[in-house]
């Protein structure tokens, strides 16, 4: 059986296994990734049903082989990509068993492109449970695919880039694709509804979560919102 193979089964099992694990806070401020996949600042929790989450910990000579397979080496190098498993906080757990933390134990959350992969109805579930483990006034920004931007796309002819956020060329790509999509309006309603206040529109790499120079990317087809618990 090949890596590539073997690979998914065992990051079902994983998270099955740790479906109700809790994380255990050891600093504050508590800043948390959730699905982080590898782009990831200093000082975050990054949580993540991921590969590389869940090798974060292996030995280096594993690291090595899993770097060859994987798609990484597009834009990381090799003492890159280990320097960020070896020395980042990673948290393997997959997020459809909500946030693996206590509640009002967090300050802030972050989540990039993420949110989309979700259909409507788990991205609320997924929304309250951040909400549940956020402390009173902590903040969540919310990074997705800007609905607008790819109506925009669509408008001024590039008809095929605009067909890319919603549907796959091939069935290689069905798990990467969007299962919904938001605008300001759309994204706001959902985090009223999960019981979020002060729903904002921010700009790339601006507003009160920290680190967003580091963390934020994409800016032409991201939209950028933050609320408050």
């Amino acid at each position: 059986m090949s890596i590539r193979t073997a690979l998914p089964r065992m990051l079902r099992t994983a998270a099955w296994v740790r479906r109700r694990q809790r994380v255990k806070i050891v600093a504050a401020p508590v800043k948390v990734n959730l699905g982080s996949g590898i782009h990831v600042a200093p000082g975050w929790i990054n949580v993540d049903g991921g590969v590389h989450a869940m090798c974060s910990r292996w030995p280096r000579h594993l690291l090595r082989l899993l770097y060859r397979h994987s798609d990484c080496r597009r834009t990381l190098s090799q003492a890159d990509y280990l320097r960020i498993l070896r020395h980042e906080h990673f948290v393997h757990h997959a997020l459809e068993y909500g946030v693996p933390f206590a509640a009002d134990t967090v300050d802030f959350i972050y989540t990039s492109h993420m949110l989309e992969h979700l259909f409507k109805r788990d991205a609320a579930i997924l929304l309250r449970d951040a909400r549940r483990v956020l402390k009173s006034g902590g903040q969540i920004r919310v990074a997705v695919p800007d609905l607008a931007y790819a109506l925009r796309l669509y408008r001024q002819g590039s008809k095929e880039e605009a067909m890319s956020f919603f549907f796959s060329t091939g069935s290689a790509g069905y798990l990467d694709q969007h299962h919904y999509m938001y605008d300001f309006d759309l994204l706001q309603r959902l985090l009223e509804e999960a019981g979020f206040t002060r729903v904002r529109l921010c700009a790339f790499q601006t507003g009160e979560c920290p680190d967003l120079q580091v963390l934020d990317n994409r800016p032409e087809e991201t939209l950028f919102v933050e609320a408050t618990k």
